[in-house]
């Protein structure tokens, strides 16, 4: 970013639509919180991407003109999937105000803080940053549903629910001995497909997925 200065000094001032997204996000991170997230998450794709880590001065230089040539198509499709995630995520808020039963009103509150939370754009592996509006889009459509489906949605949560646990737990004990499991990283995305396909099987998923997929994964995961 620093080698970029001038050119990032330009996007920070062009984000397109970002004000009126931020808006929309004003209850997750500040304004200047949420655009510095951005322009790390940015910066961080455009620069290294899938690409190995610079070791030298003339590799580094090779990079700068990567970074250079690919920055504008970055910033515009973060920006894109950003101003998505804020829509959806105000839709549902606004029909959570409507207080839905309280097991699903409950269940949706921990996703969304697990999916949409101050420097979740960085925290984010670029890959399931694109899958994010897809997520959040199901919610909406499950929330739609709901009068329907109120016994359907009850034990499809309460599945979710047991699987969700179990990933918490492992997560939280790696956390404490320092391990980097890529098997529970993984688990962790297929938990928001098998909510996709249950919920909004319409919005469709990359691959099949169901409890017994899950409880299969599960099994590959570290100890």
């Amino acid at each position: 970013r620093l080698a970029r200065n001038p050119q990032m000094k330009q996007l920070e001032k062009s984000l397109p639509g970002y004000t009126q997204t931020a808006l929309l996000l004003r209850a997750v991170a500040s304004p200047d919180d949420l655009k510095e997230d951005l322009l790390t998450a940015i910066t961080d794709r455009a620069f290294i991407g899938d690409d190995e880590l610079p070791r030298t001065a003339k590799a580094f230089a090779t990079q700068k003109d990567r970074a250079r040539a690919r920055l504008a198509a970055v910033s515009d499709a973060a920006c894109r999937i950003l101003a998505a995630i804020a829509a959806d995520y105000q839709a549902i808020q606004a029909k959570l105000a409507a207080k839905p039963p309280g097991n699903v009103a409950a269940d949706i509150r921990e996703q969304l803080a697990n999916l949409v939370y101050k420097g979740f754009l960085t925290a984010t592996p670029w890959e399931q940053l694109q899958h994010l509006p897809r997520y959040l889009k199901a919610t909406v459509r499950r929330l739609e549903k709901l009068s329907g489906a109120v016994e359907r949605d009850a034990k499809w949560t309460a599945a979710i629910r047991e699987l969700w646990q179990n990933y918490q737990k492992r997560l939280e004990k790696h956390r404490k001995e320092k391990v980097s499991d890529p098997e529970l990283a993984k688990f962790r995305w297929m938990l928001e497909e098998l909510r996709v396909s249950m919920f909004a099987q319409e919005l469709k998923t990359p691959y099949p997925v169901s409890v017994k997929r899950l409880q299969k994964a599960w099994e590959g995961v570290g100890k």
